[in-house]
């Protein structure tokens, strides 16, 4: 199957400007990231209402926040100094390490845990506070001491500690490092301190085989699906600066049925006997990938950890990542967070490499995030990217690439299964990419995991590879649960969006131009009052349509609809934000809908509109040119093939054609996102064809 590029591809130095549903070009904010270079190390982070708070080792629990997980706010350590309790398990500490931060039993808790350096002298403490955000209501921090400890001549170690809750409520702290590797002990969910009723020891994962030292530590727990997921440290960590290359830091995996294990690897094999499935390692510019930490966020799992950067300071630093979660309940890595959900940098993909060489992450100024893929050349190299959507539907891929050869390159691209082969036409230059060196790919994307598998398809032209953004294409419906992020929302048990005053959702790269209709209303439940506003780019953006939710109207199935009015902009990629105001408690949203005044035409006949035009055409054996035409305010042309018409419009967009016979009944009728339509095996005769 061969995709169409949404351009006027030509075979040329350039490709031409690129109209993408109206767009002549996408803004560079749509679509350039930067890494924000967030310091820490053993990071973890828990969500709040209002954003994220964010905690990491050697810094007296110095505190962070930020509601988008992007940009961050530094606040003041939590505590002064090391509590003095701690001195009474490990006189020499020196610091604060690997603090877990946890929502628990009505209030947030970051356990931590203190140790004599190199030895198991070892303790974990916890403090709590209401509020997580500082200057609010309820915040102050409380220290409540010992939680756990161990002596230097215990074989397992009282450090690392992570919090997970279990399927019937219960809480469970894992901890541990090398020797005996990772341990697992109840919790009293009031107290905090050790359970009363279960004092055993689980011993979950250990390091067995003599060349690794028994390097394993850095635990965290999460639950999914049913099934529990640990994720753990192995190998050198946190040799930095001159001694960067040193640092062999990965994270590892496996999954169990019940919280106390055992966990197996994706090979069948028990973490308790040196089993796991590496997730990440070291790649390109990131060193040591580990001492990390999965926590839910409002739609989907996500991962914090630390890396050193060797080609900049070559310090620690921090990614959030999603987890990707396969069919049959697997984890896979997803991209590190750069302010946008709906994008891939393929150089953060799985990387099989067929020979050395291949898919060489390399840096370029003109690339998202200073760096693309070169020499995606060899058949059997292949370039996987798992990504979370929230909402299933049709999508665009939008692909840029770089061709800096003489003929058109090709690659297979597969999107869970379904494989498509993608031309790839000259752009005149490798390693640049302009905003024009694109090619869109339709896709059918599923609400959760999604794999996009990249390969090349060597015919002696090659191609360079930059990012992927993920494009959706909305005709009539947006379900509100099918949000990417934002503040004061939530997904109900039922699956439904909730959204309390002040909140908003985001919907990142909606095509507003394959809406089919100008005229807006929102399913709304719980809500009598107030308004929910559609806001393009921000979160004070323009209002492109505004309902009053006093004014809702009763509908199906215990839903209201508010009208909302007309959409004032339906062109372009926009990024919605769905924002509340002057709501009481929390409003249910169902749909946001836009529908047609008056049904669209399902007869054999179709009526003459101002928004299309028409032309007339003749098919028979003797002619080799239909007659040709040009309609400026849609720039299209008609041209014989053969056996039929192709129509083509100079700018890409949601176009539509209609053949008629002579009498004006449809003979065929078909849709693009791109550029061209075509009708075949025509029968002899004349035809009007209607474009809109």
């Amino acid at each position: 199957m061969k995709v169409l590029n949404f351009a006027n591809l030509v075979k040329s130095a350039t490709l031409a400007t690129i109209g993408a549903f109206g767009v002549s070009a996408v803004s560079a904010a749509d679509w350039y990231a930067k890494d924000n270079l967030q310091p820490g190390h053993d990071p973890s982070v828990v969500r709040f209402e209002d954003g994220y708070a964010l905690m990491s080792t050697n810094n007296n629990l110095q505190l962070w926040t930020s509601e988008d997980a992007y940009t961050w706010q530094n606040h003041k350590s939590t505590v002064s100094k090391i509590p003095q309790w701690a001195y009474t398990y490990a006189p020499t500490t020196e610091g604060i390490w690997a603090p877990d931060i946890y929502y628990m039993n009505g209030e947030y808790r970051v356990y931590y845990c203190v140790s004599v350096f190199g030895k198991r002298t070892s303790a974990i403490g916890y403090q709590s506070t209401k509020s997580i955000m500082p200057g609010t209501t309820g915040y102050g921090w409380t220290d409540h001491g010992h939680v756990f400890h161990t002596v230097a001549s215990d074989k397992y170690n009282a450090i690392d500690a992570d919090v997970v809750r279990d399927t019937e409520g219960n809480y469970w702290m894992a901890f541990g490092s090398f020797g005996l590797g990772i341990q697992l002990i109840k919790l009293d969910a009031k107290t905090g301190y050790q359970a009363s009723d279960n004092k055993t020891i689980y011993n979950i994962a250990r390091r067995t085989s003599k060349a690794s030292g028994g390097a394993e530590e850095g635990p965290s727990l999460i639950e999914h699906g049913g099934k529990y997921f640990l994720f753990t440290a192995w190998d050198i960590c946190c040799q930095q600066g001159a001694n960067i290359e040193q640092t062999t830091y990965k994270t590892a995996y496996g999954r169990a049925d019940k919280v106390t294990g055992p966990y197996k690897d994706r090979a069948g094999y028990d973490m308790a006997n040196g089993g796991g499935t590496i997730l990440m390692e070291r790649y390109g510019r990131y060193v040591g990938p580990g001492g990390g930490e999965a926590f839910q966020d409002l739609n989907r799992v996500r991962f914090v950890h630390h890396y050193y950067d060797l080609n900049g300071d070559k310090f620690n630093h921090i990614h959030i990542r999603d987890v990707v979660f396969t069919e049959d309940n697997w984890a896979e890595m997803g991209q590190p967070f750069l302010g946008r959900y709906l994008s891939a940098e393929v150089e953060h993909g799985a990387l099989t490499r067929a020979v050395s060489g291949d898919l060489a992450i390399t840096r370029s100024n003109t690339a998202s995030n200073g760096e693309y893929l070169a020499y995606i050349n060899t058949a059997g190299s292949k370039i996987r990217l798992p990504m979370n959507i929230m909402q299933a539907g049709e999508y665009l891929l939008r692909y840029r690439y770089a061709n800096g050869g003489e003929g058109d390159a090709t690659h297979k691209v597969t999107v869970n299964g379904k494989s498509q082969t993608v031309t790839l036409p000259p752009t005149g230059s490798w390693g640049t990419f302009p905003e024009k060196s694109i090619v869109m790919i339709p896709a059918t994307l599923k609400r959760g995991g999604n794999f996009i598998e990249i390969e090349p398809q060597p015919n002696g032209f090659f191609s360079e590879l930059d990012r992927i953004d993920f494009l959706r294409v909305i005709r009539d419906t947006i379900p509100a649960n099918g949000f990417d992020n934002g503040i004061r929302v939530r997904l109900t048990d039922k699956d439904e969006f909730a959204i309390k005053d002040g909140g908003y959702a985001i919907f990142e790269n909606v095509v507003a131009d394959s809406i089919k209709s100008d005229e807006v209303s929102i399913q709304v439940k719980n809500a009598t009052a107030g308004k929910l506003a559609i806001r393009d780019g921000a979160k004070n953006g323009i209002v492109l349509a505004e309902c009053d939710l006093s004014t809702a109207k009763a509908a199906a199935n215990g839903w209201s609809e508010a009208n909302c009015g007309t959409l004032k902009s339906k062109t372009g990629i926009k990024d919605f934000y769905l924002t509340a105001s002057g709501i009481s408690g929390e409003a249910i949203v169902g749909n946001i809908m836009f529908k047609l005044n008056t049904p669209e035409s399902s007869s054999s006949s179709v009526s003459a509109e101002s928004s299309s035009s028409e032309m007339i055409v003749s098919s028979s054996s003797e002619s080799s040119v239909a007659l040709p035409a040009v309609r400026p305010t849609l720039n299209y042309s008609v041209t014989q093939i053969p056996n039929g018409y192709r129509v083509h419009f100079d700018n890409a967009g949601v176009h539509q054609a209609y053949l008629l016979n002579p009498m004006g009944q449809i003979v065929s009728r078909k849709k693009t996102y791109g550029t061209d339509i075509e009708f075949n095996n025509l029968p002899k005769g004349r035809y009007v064809v209607k474009v809109k």
